[in-house]
């Protein structure tokens, strides 16, 4: 049984690109061939499946990614393809935390859900971006060359390697197997990127991460890497990343990654140390990777780029100020750049698994917290383990700030809802910026006020509002038009998290949302929820 036939329609003619994406349409195609047989996928099956999904996107999704870098897509064309990528994995991690350690999960429903994947991405978003890399990729080629053109080594070539794992087998393969195989040839596609930065024309190089996210070894440096550094490839690949930068770039570390995990990219300056040992400020393009299983980075230098070349490759705005995750959060983009360089220099990144406190009430504060990835609640709780959610911070959010300005210790506790990544400004830099910067106290100010009015709206519905007036406004606090045009909710964080949040019990949410459901209101598919008309949600809740 087949959902979609692989033929010319689905081709984005990278070969790289196609091998996954096919890789991905045989394998939805076999899930149906045994739902066909069976009228459902054991568990074990599920979470098989699941873990080739997770896989898949973080191997497919930083290959796109690589590539619009590689071939210098500007950040407009590559942010909604980006955003398209989070949603995925977003789906996939809401199914494996649906499935839990017994749980079930409806195997047609996940079909569902990739053959809606394969018909809106792959047949939609795909195209345009492949359209748009290979129009830069002939625009940089004399001779308009095909995006993909790789040297080929026989069986020895990636491409190979990968089909060479597909073959069939005398006997009918276990759907195990079958997933077995495709998560092979899914990681030997990895070699596919790999050809393409070392064949690239601008300097390239691959760094490890370590395990405080940090950029670590050069693993890989291509030949215009060594000619722009003076070393050879393999001198290259035995150094640490921060010796062939300027002396201060490493402190810009946890910055530069923080930048890279929330927009999927860093664009700004670096400045790199040559052979003659003078530090040379260039372009730079930072994006992740999969390499077998671990998350590396992708450094792309742009040496000598002229305000004249910038405006050819499309930076050349960006070119007056560098991409900073602090620069996008309104209590510090007002700094000048000295300032926030200061900020960034002194922060650093935290990694904290599902479940992990952050801070506990009555703690002393160490700085201000800024969400990269993942969630926190902020919650108080008693003696007999009764709990109340205060709030909900998600990504671009800062928490602990009040405490860490007034120097109070913390009135709540911390915990990460979500494997999550933070970056700690500490509190020492933020209360000396505050006494000698009028903008950042004005900001601060601002900031704080506006937690107030938050405060007090909260506070206001509590008392004064129903359970459906309360689900609805949160509902529409949270929406944003989506990529497709289309009024779409993004949950911040689990149901029961959400009811504590609003004061309501699970069970009544649950029934809020079936009850607006079943009335044509919203349309739910996990966290996301659809609103086909706001005006008619917002009459419903007066009704």
């Amino acid at each position: 049984m087949q959902i979609v036939a692989w033929n010319d329609s689905l081709k984005t003619d990278i070969d790289v690109v196609d091998q996954q994406h096919r890789g991905l349409v045989e394998l939805v195609n076999a899930t149906a061939a045994k739902l066909a047989d069976a009228p459902e996928l054991s568990a074990d099956e599920v979470r098989l499946l699941l873990g080739y999904l997770t896989e898949y996107a973080q191997v497919h999704f930083s290959t796109e990614e690589a590539l619009m870098a590689l071939c210098g897509l500007e950040a407009k064309q590559s942010d909604v393809h980006h955003q398209s990528h989070a949603r995925f994995l977003a789906q996939v991690g809401d199914m494996v935390e649906a499935l839990g350690e017994d749980g079930v999960l409806d195997g047609q429903r996940l079909l569902m859900f990739l053959g809606d994947w394969l018909v809106d991405h792959i047949q939609g978003e795909d195209q345009v971006v492949a359209k748009a890399l290979r129009a830069a990729q002939a625009s940089a080629s004399p001779t308009g060359g095909k995006t993909t053109a790789l040297p080929s080594d026989g069986m020895a070539s990636w491409e190979a390697r990968a089909q060479a794992l597909m073959v069939p087998t005398a006997t009918e393969p276990s759907f195990s197997d079958v997933v077995a195989q495709h998560s092979a040839a899914l990681l030997a596609s990895e070699a596919g990127v790999l050809e393409m930065c070392a064949h690239g024309e601008a300097p390239a190089l691959i760094v490890s991460v370590d395990s405080a996210l940090m950029p670590s070894t050069i693993l890989h440096a291509n030949t215009a890497a060594a000619d722009f550094f003076g070393e050879s490839a393999d001198a290259l690949s035995t150094q640490h990343l921060a010796n062939v930068l300027a002396p201060d770039e490493a402190l810009r570390f946890p910055v530069l990654v923080s930048e890279v995990l929330m927009a999927g990219r860093f664009e700004g300056r670096l400045h790199c140390r040559v052979a003659q040992g003078a530090a040379v400020p260039v372009w730079a393009r930072l994006t992740h990777l999969a390499l077998h299983g671990q998350m590396v980075l992708l450094v792309l230098l742009r040496p000598a780029l002229s305000e004249a070349d910038a405006a050819t490759v499309g930076v050349g705005e960006r070119l007056k100020e560098d991409s900073s995750v602090l620069s996008r959060h309104a209590l510090f983009r007002g700094l000048t750049k000295v300032e926030r360089d200061g900020l960034e220099s002194a922060s650093r990144l935290m990694r904290m698994p599902k479940g992990k406190v952050v801070f506990n009430r009555g703690d002393a504060p160490h700085g201000v917290y800024l969400v990269i990835s993942g969630q926190v609640k902020l919650a108080v709780s008693n003696a007999r383990g009764a709990e109340k959610v205060m709030d909900i911070a998600g990504p671009l959010q800062v928490f602990g700030e009040a405490d860490a300005l007034t120097g109070s210790a913390h009135t709540v506790f911390a915990q990460a809802l979500t494997a999550s990544v933070l970056l700690l400004i500490p509190q020492a830099p933020l209360l000396a910026l505050l006494t000698r910067s009028l903008p950042f106290s004005q900001a601060v100010l601002a900031h704080l006020g506006r937690r107030y009015h938050a405060v007090a709206a909260d506070l206001e519905a509590f008392a004064l509002q129903t359970g459906m007036e309360r689900v609805i406004h949160h509902l529409l606090a949270h929406a944003r038009i989506n990529g497709h045009g289309v009024l779409e909710a993004v949950l911040p964080a689990q149901k029961q998290i959400i009811a504590s949040y609003l004061n309501l019990t699970p069970p009544t949410l649950s029934r809020t949302f079936q009850q607006l459901s079943e009335a044509g209101l919203i349309e739910m598919s996990g966290r996301y929820v659809r609103i086909p008309n706001k005006r008619r949600l917002l009459n419903f809740s007066t009704d």
